[in-house]
């Protein structure tokens, strides 16, 4: 029974040396996750890096060499992300997430696009997955001891994105059409107020179709009718003023429904023209002294 105690005991005393020591420690990160956002008009930067430090190291020309393709930080490759379309370099790029690396040079900088955003730094990049390269000059700048991205919005048009560590300095500009995305936005909303009329007549079509609350149909199919002269939103009415019972009214729409539809003579109302007929008939089948003389 002894023995048996015993050995119960060391393995309880093992298996919480097992999970003393299995829980490291949290140690900062040698090379921490860091990101930079920013808006230029309506057009967002997303950066994400990791973040290297000097640490008393000569860093370009010896931990990154030049004239070689640079993840751009460490672990793994940089990403940037645009919201709309942007341009980098004369050169269009879709929105979406890219990967960012350099190519670092005494003289110039190679900036770099790539298609490829999930990569584990550049073992695995490929130059024929670029969606554009530009050339641009590093400038000196004041000791930074961690890598840093840092993105300047100089017009609603055009951010700045520059790159610093040590006492390097690299900068590359990305512009947007924001006049145009301004328009577009504009006549999208100009088109969905333009169509507003038939989401309310729709919705009371629906509700007056599936016995819903006609008193809802019914302001509906009015803001509709206030909005568009159409013989649709007229039919809808005549639809739901006949569900109230009120078959005087009822046949006032559904005619003028007819009238307006005659006129137009597009195929919207030819394809629905026996409706509106039927309707009008069925309110004179229903109330007789509402026939019109």
């Amino acid at each position: 029974m002894k023995n048996i105690k015993t050995l119960l005991l060391g393995t309880i005393i093992g298996l919480t040396s097992l999970n003393a020591y299995s829980q490291s420690p949290s140690m900062p990160a040698p090379s921490p996750a860091a990101s930079v956002s920013q808006t230029f008009g309506l057009t967002k930067i997303d950066i994400n890096y990791s973040s290297p430090g000097v640490k008393g190291r000569q860093v370009f020309g010896g931990l990154v060499p030049y004239d070689s393709v640079w993840r751009t930080g460490a672990n793994a490759c940089t990403t940037i992300s645009f919201s709309t379309d942007v341009m980098i370099g004369g050169t269009t790029i879709k929105k979406g997430k890219y990967s960012l690396f350099t190519i670092p040079g005494k003289m110039s900088w190679t900036i770099i696009i790539n298609s490829d955003a999930d990569q584990w730094g550049a073992y695995d990049y490929k130059k024929s997955l670029d969606v554009v390269r530009i050339t641009v000059s590093p400038q000196a700048c004041d000791m930074k001891e961690r890598m840093a991205f840092m993105i300047d919005a100089s017009a609603d048009n055009m951010a700045t994105v520059s790159l610093c560590w040590e006492r390097t300095k690299v900068s590359f500009e990305i512009t947007a059409d924001t006049k145009g995305l301004v328009t577009k936005s504009i006549d999208d909303f100009a088109a969905g107020t333009q169509n507003l009329w038939r989401s309310y007549a729709n919705s009371a079509n629906y509700y007056v179709d599936n016995q819903l609350d006609l008193k809802k149909a019914h302001e509906w199919a009015q803001m509709s009718i206030n909005m568009k002269e159409n013989y649709y939103n007229r039919f809808v009415m005549a639809k739901v003023l006949q569900a109230e019972g009120d078959m005087k009214d009822a046949l006032k729409y559904a005619m003028e429904a007819k009238a307006i539809g005659d006129k137009a003579n597009d195929e919207p109302y030819l394809n629905n023209k026996d409706k509106v007929a039927k309707l009008i008939a069925d309110i004179q089948a229903t109330n007789p002294g509402a026939k019109k003389k």
